[in-house]
């Protein structure tokens, strides 16, 4: 992978990079301090990582960021765990709200309120629950893909999908979300 490869997968899904940092860490300064760490990672391992000369080697590359994320994170957490330095930045940061000028004010405090809400349940989610959710649903990767960028077996990424779903669905049904 050349410097110039490293910036066409920035362009291309430097988001999606980025988002899922912000998922794993929940605040914007730690989100980019771990995107930074992530790309300057993959750039340390640059000679490892396949060309990128078409789409899907392109995505794989992505999800290979998104393994060096979840393990850079990982170690972190650890950290944080074993210094009791936990601390949880509440602010809600939403990259996909879009507002429409005839849309109704309540509705929208409605939905925010229910993103939030879930956005909460998923953070308070053991973490390697909520990295499979976030990997399956907001990622878009195939259990397959998370068994392979995670390094565990596909029975055990679909254990932790079923768990982390059921236990989503009864917060929510608590809440009165449907």
């Amino acid at each position: 992978m050349t410097k110039n490869d490293l910036e066409k997968l920035i362009y291309t899904y430097g988001k999606d990079i980025y988002q899922f940092c912000y998922h794993l860490t929940g605040c914007r300064d730690d989100a980019d301090d771990l995107y930074q760490e992530t790309l300057y990672k993959a750039f340390e391992l640059r000679k490892k990582i396949k060309d990128p000369n078409d789409e899907s080697s392109l995505k794989n590359t992505r999800n290979y960021c998104l393994g060096i994320a979840a393990r850079l994170y990982k170690n972190i957490y650890r950290k944080k765990i074993r210094h009791a330095e936990e601390s949880l930045d509440d602010e809600q940061f939403d990259y996909n709200t879009q507002f429409a000028s005839d849309s109704n004010t309540e509705e929208l405090a409605e939905k925010d309120e229910i993103n939030l809400f879930l956005r909460n349940c998923i953070h308070s989610l053991p973490l390697k629950q909520r990295n499979v959710i976030y990997l399956f649903y907001f990622a878009d990767m195939s259990v397959k893909e998370i068994s392979s960028l995670l390094k565990i077996p596909e029975g055990t990424v679909k254990s932790r999908l079923n768990t982390a779903k059921n236990a989503l669905k009864i917060r929510l049904e608590e809440k009165g979300y449907e």
